[in-house]
């Protein structure tokens, strides 16, 4: 699975760069992910490991070469001067054939 920035799926990435946001705010953020495999991926489960950051919506199943969108939030506590980069971990099953 590869993560995006932008719906044609031009600018990968490997890590979820939220940048700045101050404190109390929340800020809603979009990713396009494609499934760059040959099997149907199912029970896709999505974790930030990050207690101030919610999946908001996220595909559960994806076909082989198809893309969908993934929208989180983050509502930080404390404004970081530096930014959050965050890791996406994806849980799920392939199914092949």
């Amino acid at each position: 699975m590869k993560i995006y920035t932008d719906e044609k799926l031009t600018q990968e990435i490997s890590v979820l760069d939220l940048g700045i946001v101050p404190a109390g705010e929340t800020k809603r953020f979009v990713f396009y992910l494609l499934n760059d495999s040959e099997a149907t991926l199912r029970n896709l489960e999505f974790i930030v490991a990050h207690d101030e950051i919610k999946v908001i919506e996220a595909p559960k199943e994806l076909l082989a070469k198809v893309s969908d969108e993934l929208i989180i939030e983050w509502s930080p506590s404390v404004t970081l001067k530096e930014g959050l980069k965050a890791r996406l971990h994806i849980k799920g099953i392939e199914l092949w054939g």
